[in-house]
């Protein structure tokens, strides 16, 4: 067996090869050489359209008695309908000593009971259809739960504002206090320093041990103790009003960043000398200098400058207001010349930061020293332009031109990211100075964080913006009394609103990418509009609505009679400033408990629309098994029986009988990678998933972290997965194998779009434990993370729980983990919804079998391509090679495809004439009569009766080697 990293790890096929070895000796069969000469069956995703199709072709493969010959069942989506319909009825039936799969098996009475359910999610449809009406409820219900969390998350975080509007406007005057400025600031740019010096000069050098940590910890005491003892001395008050004397705050400012930067380096040492010693890291693969990630520049790089930023422009705008010298300037000459005398002490350890990051970001030279100069004059005529604006502010107000408190409000909401964006174009300054003295390496680190910088600074101003002007904007609709325009824009919000949720779900039907009835590219661009801007324009509607709705809550808690709306938009500055701080954090602390018990009560998984689904499909395909008379009791009213389902153990051999009744089932799914750091996932963003009666996980190999670890996600043991009442169901499996409508859907996630499908309650996918940890719970306990990673799209393979969905949406034919299992004979029912015969999702499985397993796949599709002529030489399958490049026979491909020749029987002819475009009706179709069933069913036996008919049976095992071509 191959050592790839993408084959199915040794133990795990061990024990599969046990039971099918097992399952053929209690059959009859040659179980010699199992692993040369595995045969397998997949059935493809297209929901209900795949189920019947596939029904046709394992009746067909029932006459011919091939079903004993099957080793693996491998299913997608709706292939898994038909699938686990397959699987439960062999264990049934073997409960009462019958075999399913003897070619006299009579399936009369279970394919009725299909027949009968073929509009599986309501049986009966109409306005007076209590299953009709039952669907609404339930998605009623659930979104509204749903709903709940994600609004109070959203209100949480625009209560954020309204309390930092508090800090704001109190910072210019709490004292020492405002050590935390400098503080903060010397945190981000140490660890900027830190690691532009590991990237410029010690890279591979190790200079981060126990040693050199305590040295440099023992140099940032005696540097801290050398600062307060000039600040003592020199008799020099940081943050006294006046004139500020250059020299000595620059001295005192070199001292404060040469301390933090010991600090700094003596902590990550620590940090990392304790994971050697708590086997986090083996003592080579230990990092050995400052080497930040993407979390950790965010968390001691980015979010502490962003506060700096913050408590800066709060400290600017008192200087603004008050009564010293840079209240009294107002040209931008006057500040050029005069306001570097007057500038806050914090900003002079900006000033003096620059010299440090040039002096760790050049490889050689002495050009650090003047490197800086330019850079720094940029900042101060910034700082002095955002001074003039802050003035401008300030001035309007006061002569009346802006209503009271607004310039605050504007101050509060617009200064940080100025001042963000002064300090970001005067490190580009800094860039270009040093020239050809740094490295691409740190220009490219520095444009990456420029990137964060913007994204946190964008992410404030939107944030603030929907929180202090949402309200304004309602009121000020309704003051004018242009109701019709209030109308006209929640008219427009709800219509953009159902188009996004429509465009968003489009591609989300059937298969990896063709998922839709057959468009233009003329109808196709404005459906990606719509999935983009929509999105866009429903989430700023949100925003609104719940930050108006907040600023009346408040308003209504500190006894504000607001009276009408031209009151409310009148005296929206000083209503939105008056409200005691009290006031915010109480209701903060009420929305916070609200949410904590609605995220610890609302199971994420089962208020999804998963469990509505589940329970509909066992009905129809595993109630199915259930058809002699008496056995199944469903309740009385809703008509459900909860033991239609069965767990997925008893499906192999878990109860002493000796072998396992059928096939091996591998219910394929796919594992939301969006949120995941491996670049070779950008195109995918998934990962396969499986879950078979034994085992539980996936292959995915992930490449070298951080760490420098790299490896698999793995797999476990069904007996030991999901705690003692969390183990998968055939019910479940099956379900989520068909989950197409998710907000992480593989190739298709959007953030965007995966808001609002996650938002409506649009989700079908399941969070299960990830087999890597030991989580001995079947959902998370605590759900707002994972509704979290819902919402943007950003599952990945770290957190305890892993987002599963449909299977189509990694690979929609079921053949991946046939081919990873290395089977000799392959049979594949593919009926994905694709009317122009694209064969998408046979194209994505060869490109994708031979970058994983290196395995090559030869199919000749021209003769299925003619069907759409009515060429009299039109097939509707193809046989092809496999070849798994070990020196071994090649394997064989059988590939039955949905399409019409014209030679099918009177009955699908008949059907074909009728509805133009079947076999490719769409996939959004859950509603089957019984002709369009008969009619699927049908043609599933008619393209297997025509690939199949002169093949033989040999020794036991399928073999078609003399049909290959050539």
């Amino acid at each position: 067996m191959s050592t790839h990293p993408h084959w199915i790890p040794p133990e795990i096929l061990d024990e599969e090869v046990e039971k099918i070895s097992s399952r053929r000796a209690g059959k009859g069969l040659d179980n010699k050489n199992v692993r040369d000469n595995f045969v397998g069956l997949a059935l493809s995703g297209g929901g209900i359209r795949s189920a019947t199709f596939g029904l046709g072709v394992l009746e067909y493969l029932k006459s011919r008695g091939w079903l004993n010959q099957v080793d693996y069942l491998s299913t997608v989506s709706g292939g898994g309908y038909i699938g686990g319909w397959l699987s439960a009825n062999c264990v049934r039936s073997f409960r009462r000593n019958e075999d399913w799969l003897d070619e006299k098996a009579d399936w009369t009475e279970s394919i009725r009971h299909l027949r009968r359910y073929s509009n599986y999610l309501s049986p009966k449809v109409g306005l007076l259809s209590a299953d009709s009406w039952t669907m609404a409820t339930v998605w009623i219900r659930n979104t509204l739960l749903v709903q709940l969390c994600v609004i109070l998350s959203i209100a949480l975080l625009l209560l954020f504002p309204r309390l930092l509007f508090e800090v704001f406007d109190q910072w210019p005057y709490v004292g020492e206090w405002r050590w935390a400025t400098a503080v903060l600031f010397i945190l981000g740019v140490a660890g900027i320093a830190g690691n532009q010096w590991q990237m410029s000069r010690n890279e591979g050098k190790r200079f981060l041990g126990i040693q050199n940590s305590f040295s440099c910890f023992c140099l940032a005491v005696l540097g801290l103790v050398t600062t307060l003892w000039l600040i003592q001395q020199l008799d020099f008050n940081p943050f006294a009003d006046g004139e500020v004397d250059w020299v000595k705050a620059t001295v005192i400012a070199v001292f404060l960043i040469l301390t933090g930067l010991g600090l700094l380096r003596a902590a990550v040492g620590w940090i990392i000398c304790a994971g050697v010693e708590t086997n986090v890291w083996k003592e080579k693969e230990a990092p050995t200098g400052i080497h930040y990630s993407q979390g950790w520049v965010q968390g001691l790089i980015v979010i502490p400058i962003m506060v700096s930023a913050f408590l800066f422009a709060a400290v600017l705008w008192g200087q603004t207001t008050g009564t010293g010298e840079l209240a009294k300037m107002d040209s931008f000459g006057e500040f050029f010349n005069h306001a570097w005398r007057y500038w806050p002490f914090p900003l002079s350890i900006v000033f003096v930061s620059f010299w440090l990051l040039s002096l760790f970001s050049m490889k050689k030279g002495k050009m650090w020293l003047l490197a800086p100069v330019l850079p720094v004059l940029v900042l101060h005529a910034l700082l002095c332009a955002i001074m003039l604006v802050l003035h401008g502010w300030a001035a309007a107000e006061a002569n009346l031109e802006l209503p009271a408190h607004e310039s605050k409000w504007l101050a509060f909401i617009w200064a940080p990211a100025m001042l963000l964006f002064a300090f970001s174009l005067s490190v580009n300054i800094l860039i270009g100075m040093m020239g050809r003295q740094s490295t691409e390496g740190i220009r490219e680190w520095w444009s990456r964080l420029g990137a964060w910088l913007g994204i946190y600074g964008v992410s404030w101003m939107l944030l603030a913006v929907a929180a202090v002007y949402g309200p304004k904007l309602v009121s000020h609709i309704i003051y004018t009394g242009a109701w019709w325009e209030g109308i006209s824009l929640a008219g427009g919000w709800l219509v953009t609103t159902l188009a996004g949720l429509w465009a968003g779900k489009s591609n989300s039907t059937d298969g990896l990418r063709n998922r839709t009835v057959k468009v233009s590219s003329s109808v196709q661009l404005p459906l990606n509009l719509i999935a983009i801007l929509f999105p866009v324009i429903f989430i700023a509607g949100l925003l609104v609505a719940i930050s108006t709705g907040i600023h009346l809550v408040i308003l209504d808690l500190y006894e504000v009679d607001w009276g009408t709306a031209a009151i409310l938009n009148g005296y929206h500055w000083p209503y939105l400033s008056s409200p005691p701080v009290s006031v915010t954090l109480g209701l903060m602390g009420a929305v916070f408990v609200l949410l904590f018990l609605l995220a610890w009560r609302v199971d994420i998984n089962e208020f999804s629309l998963n469990a509505f689904y589940r329970s509909r499909l066992s009905r129809c395909y595993l109630g199915a098994s259930r058809y002699t008379r008496g056995e199944r009791k469903p309740q009385e009213f809703t008509g459900f029986d909860e033991r239609d389902d069965l767990p997925m153990t008893e499906i192999g051999d878990r109860d002493g009988r000796g072998f396992p009744p059928g096939p091996l089932h591998i219910v394929n799914c796919a594992m939301n990678l969006g949120g995941s750091s491996d670049l070779a996932l950008h195109t995918r963003q998934c990962a396969p998933f499986t879950i078979t009666p034994y085992a539980v996980g996936s292959g995915y190999w992930w490449p070298k972290t951080d760490s420098g670890k790299s490896g698999r996600l793995g797999y476990q043991s069904l007996t030991e997965y999901g705690g003692r009442e969390g183990k998968p169901t055939l019910g479940q499996a099956i379900s989520v194998s068909g989950a197409a409508a998710s907000p992480n859907m593989g190739h298709h996630t959007s953030p965007l779009v995966a808001f609002m499908l996650t938002v409506f309650n649009v989700r079908l996918g399941w969070w299960f434990p990830n087999p890597l940890k030991s989580c001995r719970s079947a959902s998370p306990w605590f759900s707002l993370r994972y509704l979290v990673k819902e919402l943007f799209g950003g599952a990945d393979d770290q957190s305890n729980y892993l987002m599963i969905s449909d299977g189509g949406h990694f690979e929609n034919l079921g053949v991946y983990e046939l081919i990873r299992r290395r089977c000799s004979v392959i049979i594949v029912s593919d009926a994905e919804n694709d009317p122009e015969l694209k064969f998408e999702s046979l194209g994505s499985l060869i490109r994708m079998c031979e970058v994983d397993f290196n395995v090559r796949i030869t199919l000749n599709v021209d003769a299925i391509r003619k069907t759409e002529k009515s060429d009299p030489d039109s097939r509707c399958y193809a046989i092809g090679e496999i070849d798994y490049n070990d020196g071994l026979p090649h394997g064989v491909l059988i590939y039955l495809k949905t399409c019409m020749t014209g030679q099918e029987d009177t009955a699908v002819l008949q059907y074909w004439s009728s509805h133009p475009d079947f076999p490719h009706e769409s996939t959004s179709d859950q509603f089957f009569g019984e002709d369009q069933f008969e009619s699927y069913r049908r043609l599933g036996k008619s393209v297997a009766s025509f690939a199949l008919d002169k093949v033989v049976l040999q020794g036991g095992t399928i073999r078609f080697t003399d049909l290959l071509p050539g």
